[in-house]
Formats: structure tokens, sequence, C-alpha cells
């Protein structure tokens, strides 16, 4: 919902479309009072209404295809890719194979996505930087009472 609070996203078998799904139906009538309050909070509806989000060069979706709650209809990572398509955003989703949603599957997969955002994050803080560089000017300080803080050795 809040794309500029994120340098980078990924998920592990997430519920790509929970407007349309058993569990989000039941959680958005619950908690929210309607599955129409809950659009707001699916990521595939607000992928394809806001997106693409340009801040992300790639969203990584790791789904394993063993994984007993996308075989009954709960995950929809067709509905995530359908939506990255229409509005141009990239979605690497990696199907894998032999994996279900155990901790295995997460353990055998995490170091890609702690690459996958260190990578993200560690771009996002050089142009941090080098924003704070270049607005940085001399005269930052003119008219106003500095206080120095350096040393200067000199002979006797």
């Amino acid at each position: 919902r809040h794309p500029e609070s994120w340098e980078s996203v990924s998920a592990f078998a997430p519920i790509c479309n929970p407007t349309e799904c058993p569990w989000g139906v039941r959680a958005f009538e619950n908690y929210l009072g309607s599955v129409a309050a809950g659009k707001d909070h699916d990521a595939s509806l607000l992928l394809a209404s806001r997106g693409p989000f340009d801040k992300f060069d790639d969203i990584l979706i790791d789904q394993g295809l063993d994984d007993q709650f996308l075989a009954s209809g709960q995950l929809h990572p067709e509905s995530i890719e359908a939506a990255a398509e229409a509005v141009g955003q990239k979605v690497t989703l990696r199907r894998q194979a032999n994996h279900d949603h155990s901790y295995f599957f997460i353990s055998t997969f995490i170091d890609d996505h702690i690459t996958f955002h260190a990578k993200r994050l560690r771009l996002a803080q050089a142009k941090k930087r080098a924003s704070a560089a270049s607005s940085s000017t001399v005269g930052d300080t003119a008219g106003r009472p500095i206080t120095c803080r350096a040393m200067v050795a000199r002979a006797p």
C-alpha cells in the first residue's frame, strides 16, 4: 500500500490476491467488514491499479509447487503475474519444484532474498549519500553562527 516506505520487495508463497481466496474473503469480512474494504490490501489489485512502481526494478517471489495452500486455491501467484504484466512491472516469480510451505522451503531460498535486498539497499544508500553530498554547499552556513571543532597544530 505504501511503496515509498520500502526500498525493495520480496515474498515467500504470498497470498497474492486475497480478495479472491477463501482466507482473504473471510478475513476481510470479519476484520474490515467487507471484501470491498480489503481491496486496499490486495497486492494484485494494488499493482494493477497503481503500478508500475518505478522504485522497484524487480519484485522477487518464491513459490513452492508442492505447497498445499497453492493447491487449495489460497495463494494465486498467477494474479500478481498478470497484474505485473498488465502494467509493465518486473516480477520474478520462481516456481520451486519439490517445495511446499515449510521452513525447509524458506531456509533453502532465504540467502537469495537477503542478497536481493542487500543489493537494493546498498544502491538506495549510495543514492542518498550522493544526493546529500550534492546538496551540501559552502554557503549553507552563510549568515549563521558556526562552532568550529577543528584544531590546527603549529610550531611555537
